[in-house]
């Protein structure tokens, strides 16, 4: 091209004409490019926050089955249990109902937790139930209907937390939930994995509004939010 362009008249300028064109499209394929980054970084940084709103970095929710297991465990801690529980203890697994990723979640959990019907936990028969909550009315009714005991919040009751709380408080119903940020924002207990290890949080001033009285065992073993 170049040969031909200075063999003809005027083809010194005919050959700067199209480099400017080819300048001019890199530079458009740049910021298209540019652009494009953009959206990338942008949505990875929406997915982050999305899931730093159920669970802290470094962390994630426990397998249900080691869940059972550990819940199990701490209610034993609990030295006001089988007088709150009365004959039987009742756990309500707690979950969003339009949402499908809570709904799943609600799902595993209330699985692994049926085999907990097959022990008792203080010597005390237990029975797990699964409800969809709606609005504090509802919850409260479904607490004296079955005599609830513990609220196992599943991830995507975030809007809820407040009259979760509320509840729990006025029926003395232990909250036990699967992320840090949950305690934080007045649940009583979870118990997650944080880089891989058991990790259990205790909300000390939500647990005692719940009736709940954990053993200084459990505290010991235990991050405590005074």
């Amino acid at each position: 091209r170049i040969a031909m362009w200075r063999d003809r008249p005027g083809g010194l300028q005919c050959r700067k004409r199209w480099e400017s064109m080819k300048l001019f499209a890199v530079r458009g394929n740049l910021k298209r490019i540019g652009r494009g980054l953009c959206l990338l970084v942008g949505s990875a940084s929406v997915l982050s926050l999305a899931a730093s709103a159920v669970h802290a970095v470094g962390e994630e929710k426990m397998p249900g089955p080691r869940f059972a297991t550990f819940l199990a465990r701490m209610l034993t801690y609990d030295s006001q249990l089988k007088k709150r529980a009365g004959e039987k203890l009742s756990i309500a697994v707690l979950y969003d109902g339009k949402s499908p990723a809570s709904t799943t979640h609600g799902a595993e959990l209330g699985t692994a937790l049926k085999s907990l019907e097959l022990a008792r936990i203080l010597d005390l028969p237990v029975e797990t139930l699964a409800i969809a909550v709606t609005d504090a009315s509802e919850l409260e009714k479904a607490v004296q209907s079955f005599g609830l005991d513990a609220f196992v919040v599943c991830d995507g009751l975030e809007k809820q937390n407040t009259l979760i709380r509320k509840v729990s408080e006025k029926r003395k119903v232990i909250t036990i939930g699967t992320s840090s940020i949950q305690v934080r924002a007045g649940l009583a207990i979870a118990v997650y994995l944080e880089s891989g290890k058991s990790k259990i949080l205790v909300n000390l001033p939500a647990s005692r509004s719940a009736g709940v009285a954990f053993s200084g065992e459990l505290l010991g073993l235990a991050e405590v939010i005074q």
